[in-house]
C-alpha cells in the first residue's frame, strides 16, 4: 500500500511539473509573437481593505528587446521608459527626473513581461494556465525569488493580444491593468524609447 501511495504521489507530482511546463510553453508561444506593441491603460488599484484608488489612465509601448514607455496622463503626469539598460522616471509636475540602472529587480515588473527574453520566463516564474472565455488565454505567474514586487500576476489574452494585467500583493492590494486601442507590432520613430531631460529639470542619479 505504502508502495502504492508512493507511485500514486510520483504520478501526480509529474502529471503537475508537465502542465506547467506546458502552461510556460504557451505563454513562451504568444509572447513571442509579440515584438512590439502599442495601446492605452486604464490602471485601477484596490487596497487590502477593499478600497479603490484613483484611475490611472495613459499609454505605454513596448517593444523587444528591452525597451519599453510607460506615460501616465490622469491623474498626475509621470513617464517611465527604458531603451535597454537605463530607467528614466519623469515627473514633470516636480520637474525631476530619477536615472537608475535596470537591474534584475526591475526586471521582475510587469512592464519588462513584453519586452523581455520570454524563454526566460520560467526561470524567475512558476507559470499556470486557468480556464477563460473562447478565445481567451489567462495565466498566472508565481515570482520565484523574494524581490519580486507582486506576489501574483494575472495575464489576459485574447486572441493573441494582451488585453489585462491584474497583480496581487504581499499586502493584499490588487492592481488591474486594462488595454484598449491596441496596435501589435507597430514600427516605432527613432529614439522614440530614449529620454532626453527637458531643460531645467533636476536630475537624481542612482546609477
Amino acid at each position: 500500500m505504502k508502495r502504492l501511495m508512493s507511485v500514486m504521489l510520483l504520478c501526480g507530482l509529474s502529471a503537475l511539473a508537465q502542465a506547467a511546463d506546458d502552461a510556460a510553453s504557451r505563454l513562451v508561444k504568444v509572447l513571442g509573437s509579440i515584438q512590439g506593441m502599442q495601446a492605452t491603460f486604464a490602471q485601477q488599484t484596490v487596497d487590502g481593505k477593499g478600497r479603490p484608488q484613483a484611475v490611472q489612465s495613459g499609454k505605454m509601448a513596448v517593444k523587444r528587446p528591452g525597451m519599453f514607455r510607460w506615460e501616465v496622463l490622469k491623474p498626475a503626469p509621470q513617464l517611465v521608459l527604458t531603451a535597454g539598460r537605463t530607467l528614466w522616471i519623469y515627473d514633470p509636475d516636480l520637474m525631476q527626473a530619477t536615472k537608475q540602472k535596470l537591474d534584475s529587480q526591475v526586471g521582475n515588473t510587469p512592464a519588462l513581461l513584453l519586452s523581455g527574453d520570454p524563454r526566460q520566463l520560467g526561470a524567475s516564474f512558476g507559470i499556470s494556465e486557468v480556464p477563460g472565455a473562447a478565445g481567451e488565454q489567462t495565466f498566472v505567474l508565481v515570482p520565484r525569488g523574494k524581490e519580486a514586487l507582486f506576489e501574483q500576476m494575472h495575464v489576459r489574452f485574447r486572441q493573441g493580444q494582451l488585453i489585462e494585467m491584474e497583480l496581487t500583493d504581499t499586502l493584499g492590494q490588487r492592481t488591474a491593468i486594462r488595454f484598449s486601442d491596441i496596435r501589435m507590432n507597430p514600427a516605432f520613430p527613432a529614439g522614440f524609447f530614449d529620454f532626453v531631460p527637458p531643460k531645467g529639470v533636476d536630475i537624481i542619479d542612482q546609477f
